[in-house]
C-alpha cells in the first residue's frame, strides 16, 4: 500500500472551507475536505483590481459641470436646465404657446407624472443620479420568514376555483403574455396546477414555491380586467363577481407587498413588475414608481443584472432558468425607462454595472446564443421573442437618449475660449442628436420582415368577440394574431423614439444678420435643424396613420391599450406644438389631418374603458386642438403683410416612409459632419419661447 500523500502547508483557507464558511487548517488537502472526499483547491491570492478608465464623456460633463460655476451664461433670460423627456411637460408647453393655463391636476393625475406638474420645485432641478451601489448575497429562500405567515393565508383565501383560475390563466396568455413575456409559458402553467393539487393548509405550510402564490395572483387579477363579455359571462356562471374578485386581490397584494418583497425571490421581482405595470396603465402612476423600485431593488440583489459564469457544459433546465431571469430583468428594465421617459424621472439602472446578455430571439435550444451587447446584431428566424428582444435594445438605447439629451449630463455648458455659449451648444445638441439617430436607424433595420407592420392588411380574427371566445388559443392562428400586435407596438416604440431625439433641436432658431457666418453653414445649419423639425412632423403622422391598419382595433382589447394610448398622446400634442408654429403652412394642413386621425384613436381607445390615461388624453388633446384652430383664425385674419411672416422656409416633401427616413438619416449624418468641420461660429441661438414652450410641454406630457 503506498504512503499517503504528504501534506503542504499554506497560509489561507481553501476555496471549498472559504465559501461554506469552515474552519479550515493550514494543510493541503485540509482535513475537512478529505473526510468530504472532494479536491481541495487553494483559493486565489487576493490582488488589486484597476477600475477601468471611465468614459471620456463623462469626465467632459464633469469639466464643464466645474467650469460653469465660475462663468454666465450668454443667454441670461434662458435657464440652464436639462431638458424633461416627459409627456406632460409637453403638453404644458403646447399650451403656452396660446398662452393658455394648462390642465390642473384633478384633470390629469392618471397621467405618467400628473400629479407633480404643480409643485414648487421644478422636476428639472430635481433629477438625481442614484449612487453607485453593489448588490449584497442573494437570499436563498422563497418561503415567508418565520414560518407561515398571517400574510400568506390571507393571499391563498383568495385563490378562486380551479375551473376559475384554468379559465383566468388562458385570459391572461391570450391577451397579456405577448406584451410582457415574463414567464415561460409552460413552467407557469406547471407550477400553478402544481399549488392546486394541494390542500389549502398545506399549501400555506409547506409549498416549496410560495413566493409563486402572489405572482399568480396578480396574474388572475390582471386577466379579470381583460375578460370580455362572454369570459365574464363564464365566470358569472361559476358565482365569479370579476370586477369584485379583482379588486380584492389587488387591495390584499398591495397591503401585503411588504411582506412579498421580504421575500427576495425572483417570484416577488415578478410580482412587483406585474403589478407596478398595472398601475402605470391604469392611471396609477403614484404607485406604479415605488412598486417597480421595489422590483428592481429585489432584482439588482439577486444579480439579475449580471450574466451567470459561463460553463462548459449547460442542462436544457439550467438554460431554462437562466432565461427567466434575463426575461426577470429586461422587463424590470423596460418599464424603468418607460417611467423615466414618461414621467421625466431619473433612471435608475447605471448601464455600467450590467452585464446580463440579452434573450436569446431563437429560444429553441440550450446552443442559442444570446447577443452580448446592443451592438451585436443577432440575425435568425423571427419568433414570438423576437419582440422582447428588440424591444430591450431599444430601451438601452432610449436610456441612452434620456442620459444625453435629457438628464444632467446635457446641461448646456458655458461659454468656452474661442466660442459662444450657444454655438457650443448646438454643436454638439447635433451631433448627439445626429448620432442617436443613426443608432435608431441601425435598430430599426434589425426588425425582421415579421414583425413590420406594413405587412399586416388583414387580421387572423375580425372581431373582438371572436377573439374573446377563442379560449386558450394556439397555433398558426394565434400565433399570426401575436406577431401583428408585436408588430404595432414596435412601430409605436420607434416613432416615439424618432420624437424623443429629435425634440431638443426644435427648441433652436437661426439669429440673422450675422457677419461671421458663412452662407454654406448658414444654410446646412438650417437643414440640420429642419430635418429634425420633419423627423417629428414624419413620426407622429406615422403613428397616426396606424389607425389604418385592421389589428389597431383588437390590440385595443388587450393590456397594450394604455402603450398604445400614451404614445398616440404625444403624437398629437407633437402635431399640435408644429402645427402652433406655422399654422398657415402647407405643412400644417397634413398634420392637421393626422391630428385627426390620433383624436379618433384616442376616442375609441377611450371607449375601450379599460384606463382613465386614455380619457384624460382625448380631453387634453381636444381642448389642444381648440387652441390650434384659434391661432389658425387669428393667423388668417391679419394683414397680408404679417401673414407672409409665417411662410415657412423651403422645407422637404412629406410623402415619406421608413426607408425614405433611413436617407434623411444619412443625410444628417452628411451635414452633420460639415457643419462640425466647419471653423466658422454657430450663428444659431436658443428660442426662449420655444425652449420654455418646449420645457413646459415635457412638465405637461409627466401628467400622464
Amino acid at each position: 500500500m503506498a504512503p499517503p500523500a504528504k501534506r503542504s502547508k499554506v497560509g489561507s483557507a481553501c476555496q471549498r472551507c472559504r465559501r461554506q464558511k469552515l474552519k479550515c487548517d493550514i494543510k493541503r488537502p485540509c482535513t475537512l475536505c478529505v473526510r468530504a472526499g472532494v479536491g481541495c483547491e487553494t483559493a486565489d491570492q487576493w490582488r488589486v483590481i484597476q477600475k477601468p478608465q471611465k468614459d471620456q464623456r463623462r469626465k467632459t460633463s464633469s469639466k464643464h459641470k466645474r467650469n460653469s460655476e465660475d462663468e454666465q451664461p450668454e443667454n441670461a433670460g434662458i435657464t440652464k436646465r436639462p431638458w424633461s423627456s416627459s409627456t406632460m411637460s409637453l403638453v404644458e408647453g403646447a399650451f403656452s404657446l396660446h398662452s393658455s393655463t394648462p390642465p390642473e391636476t384633478p384633470s390629469v393625475n392618471a397621467l405618467p407624472g400628473g400629479q407633480g406638474l404643480h409643485h414648487s420645485v421644478s422636476p428639472r432641478l430635481g433629477i438625481t443620479r442614484p449612487a453607485d451601489r453593489r448588490p449584497g448575497r442573494p437570499p436563498t429562500t422563497n418561503s415567508w420568514p418565520q414560518g407561515p405567515r398571517p400574510a400568506l393565508a390571507e393571499l391563498v383565501s383568495l385563490l378562486p376555483s380551479q375551473e376559475v383560475a384554468a379559465l383566468l390563466v388562458d385570459t391572461y396568455f391570450d391577451r397579456i403574455h405577448w406584451f410582457m413575456l415574463i414567464f415561460h409559458q409552460d413552467d407557469f402553467r406547471k407550477t400553478w396546477q402544481e399549488m392546486y393539487d394541494l390542500p389549502r393548509q398545506q399549501l400555506i405550510e409547506s409549498f416549496p414555491n410560495q413566493g409563486f402564490i402572489s405572482t399568480f395572483l396578480v396574474v388572475i387579477a390582471i386577466a379579470l380586467q381583460y375578460a370580455g363579455e362572454h369570459r365574464q359571462d363564464l365566470l358569472k356562471a361559476h358565482g365569479i363577481s370579476p370586477m369584485d374578485l379583482k379588486e380584492r386581490i389587488l387591495s390584499t397584494t398591495r397591503a401585503k407587498i411588504l411582506d412579498i418583497v421580504s421575500l427576495g425571490s425572483l417570484e416577488a421581482v415578478q410580482t412587483c413588475v406585474l403589478l407596478g405595470t398595472y398601475y402605470l396603465y391604469h392611471g396609477k402612476p403614484e404607485l406604479a414608481w415605488p412598486v417597480c423600485g421595489c422590483g428592481l431593488r429585489i432584482a439588482q440583489a439577486l444579480n439579475l443584472h449580471r450574466k451567470l459564469p459561463q460553463t462548459a457544459f449547460i442542462t436544457s433546465e439550467a438554460y431554462r432558468k437562466n432565461e427567466t431571469r434575463k426575461r426577470c430583468w429586461w422587463a424590470i428594465y423596460e418599464i424603468e425607462t418607460f417611467c423615466s421617459m414618461s414621467y421625466g424621472y431619473p433612471h435608475s439602472i447605471k448601464d455600467s454595472d450590467c452585464d446580463v446578455e440579452f434573450l436569446d430571439p431563437s429560444a429553441k435550444s440550450v446552443t442559442g446564443q444570446s447577443p452580448a451587447s446592443a451592438d451585436v446584431m443577432h440575425d435568425c428566424t423571427a419568433t414570438l421573442l423576437s419582440y422582447k428582444y428588440l424591444m430591450s435594445k431599444l430601451s438601452v438605447l432610449i436610456n441612452d437618449i434620456l442620459t444625453d439629451l435629457y438628464g444632467l449630463g446635457s446641461l448646456k455648458a458655458e461659454t468656452r475660449q474661442g466660442g459662444s455659449t450657444g454655438s457650443s451648444s448646438l454643436q454638439r445638441l447635433v451631433r448627439k442628436v445626429s448620432a442617436l439617430d443613426a443608432r435608431l436607424q441601425k435598430w430599426s433595420a434589425e426588425i425582421p420582415a415579421e414583425l413590420r407592420l406594413d405587412r399586416a392588411d388583414t387580421t387572423t380574427y375580425t372581431s373582438i368577440d371572436e377573439m374573446d371566445q377563442d379560449i386558450g388559443a394556439s397555433g398558426p392562428r394565434f400565433e399570426a394574431h401575436i406577431y401583428q400586435l408585436q408588430d404595432l407596438a414596435l412601430k409605436l416604440a420607434y416613432e416615439n423614439a424618432r420624437i424623443l431625439v429629435h425634440r431638443p433641436l426644435l427648441a433652436y432658431k437661426s439669429k440673422f444678420p450675422a457677419e461671421t457666418e458663412t452662407e454654406e453653414l448658414s444654410s446646412l445649419v438650417r437643414d440640420t435643424v429642419n430635418l429634425s423639425l420633419q423627423s417629428c412632423r414624419d413620426a407622429a403622422l406615422s403613428t397616426s396613420n396606424i389607425e389604418k391598419t385592421p389589428i389597431f382595433s383588437l390590440a385595443a382589447d388587450t393590456y397594450a391599450t394604455a402603450f398604445i394610448g400614451m404614445h398616440t398622446f404625444t403624437a398629437g400634442v407633437m402635431l399640435c406644438v408644429l402645427i402652433s408654429m406655422e399654422p398657415l403652412a402647407l405643412e400644417s394642413h397634413e398634420s392637421k389631418m393626422g391630428l385627426r386621425r390620433l383624436l379618433r384613436m384616442q376616442s375609441l381607445l377611450k371607449s375601450r374603458a379599460h384606463s382613465s390615461l386614455n380619457t384624460q388624453g382625448l380631453e387634453i388633446l381636444e381642448r389642444l386642438t381648440k387652441l390650434v384652430m384659434e391661432k389658425e383664425l387669428k393667423e388668417m385674419l391679419k394683414s397680408s403683410e404679417d401673414e407672409q411672416r409665417s411662410v415657412p422656409q423651403p422645407g422637404y416633401s412629406r410623402d415619406e416612409s421608413n426607408a425614405q427616413h433611413l436617407n434623411e438619416s444619412g443625410q444628417m449624418l452628411a451635414m452633420t459632419e460639415r457643419i462640425l468641420d466647419n471653423e466658422a461660429t454657430f450663428n444659431y441661438v436658443e428660442d426662449p419661447a420655444m425652449s420654455q414652450a418646449l420645457f413646459d410641454f415635457d412638465q405637461g406630457v409627466s401628467f400622464k
